[in-house]
């Protein structure tokens, strides 16, 4: 069981108001180390130059999108494992569909509900302590 005071996140979306939501959100579950990025360029650099224990992805974004990204650090070994929960607005059964044959297994669904973000965050980590 992961300390919440211990987990390292990363943030992305275009949007500074969401990642200012996320961070909120994330604090309210005990979780402070959270880095935040607005882009997939600055995601990639991220996760190449520091380990996390989870990532939140926004799909929707200017450049590469949230699901391209996500198949893109599934295909690099040094990110394939790393827990990622999909943030999105667009709750689309086609959208879903895709999302899920790339390989998501976790949806949060925007604007980030509190509770609803410590049950996918221990869905993806383990139960915080």
């Amino acid at each position: 069981m992961p300390r919440a005071e211990l987990v390292k996140v990363i943030c992305v979306d275009d949007q500074e108001s969401m990642l200012r939501l996320h961070r909120y959100a994330f604090a309210q579950i005990g979780i402070r180390d959270v880095t935040e990025c607005t882009s997939a360029v600055a995601a990639v650099d991220a996760v190449l130059s520091k380990e996390f224990d989870l990532m939140t992805l926004d799909w929707n974004m200017p450049g590469t999108d949230g699901l391209t990204l996500f198949k893109m650090l599934r295909g690099n070994p040094k990110t394939a494992k790393l827990p990622i929960i999909m943030v999105t607005g667009n709750a689309e059964e086609h959208s879903v569909k895709t999302a899920i044959a790339a390989g998501v297994r976790l949806f949060l669904r925007k604007p980030v509900a509190v509770k609803d973000l410590k049950v996918r965050v221990e869905a993806a980590i383990g139960k915080l302590t």
